[in-house]
């Protein structure tokens, strides 16, 4: 009986909520606010980088042509994430930065507020909050993982990386942002 308890709380503490430990503040006052523009000889390539590769994912996996079949009439997860994470094409962001949360604008794209905790937004379950002064977004839905970081460098420069997990590729793209005075 006893086992039974140890493996019931491992369990809980893997399939928890994202199982990130994120503050509902930063360890000290981290300037977000403002205006950002794009710098892009200091950011990756993000056409090329969602580009599904030749072969399946990043892992060389071979599927079965019934999961194949699946994934192709679920869409491209990663043609989805570029679509649903206006960061990777923004060429300016305005960013308002609150107690419980973040409101970014962006230049093409949509608002997107983002609230400290833990929260549902549409099909995704996204965690927000601090890792001492980096904001982390984590967001998740079926067979997609996006985790987003928001990092000062310095007081005018802003540097967003994004970890994609999708169609069983995984990306790793920085943006670099100069704050406009």
């Amino acid at each position: 009986m006893h086992q039974w308890i140890w493996i019931l709380i491992a369990l809980a503490s893997v399939t928890g909520c994202g199982g990130l430990r994120l503050d509902a503040a930063p360890s000290r006052d981290v300037p977000l606010t403002g205006t950002w523009v794009v710098d892009s000889a200091a950011s990756d390539d993000v056409g090329s980088a969602m580009r599904p590769d030749a072969k399946f994912g990043d892992r060389r996996q071979r599927m079965s042509t019934a999961a194949e079949i699946q994934r192709i009439r679920r869409g491209s997860g990663l043609a989805y994430v570029a679509h649903d994470f206006q960061v990777l094409d923004a060429k300016r962001m305005r960013i308002e930065l609150d107690s419980d949360s973040m409101g970014i604008q962006h230049y093409p794209g949509i608002y997107r507020d983002v609230t400290w905790g833990i929260r549902e937004r549409g099909i995704w379950k996204v965690q927000a909050g601090w890792d001492n002064d980096v904001l982390v977004v984590a967001s998740k839905t079926r067979g997609i993982n996006v985790l987003e970081r928001y990092q000062l460098q310095g007081r005018s420069r802003l540097l967003v990386s994004l970890d994609i997990e999708a169609d069983g590729n995984v990306r790793s793209i920085s943006r670099s942002f100069q704050r406009r005075r």
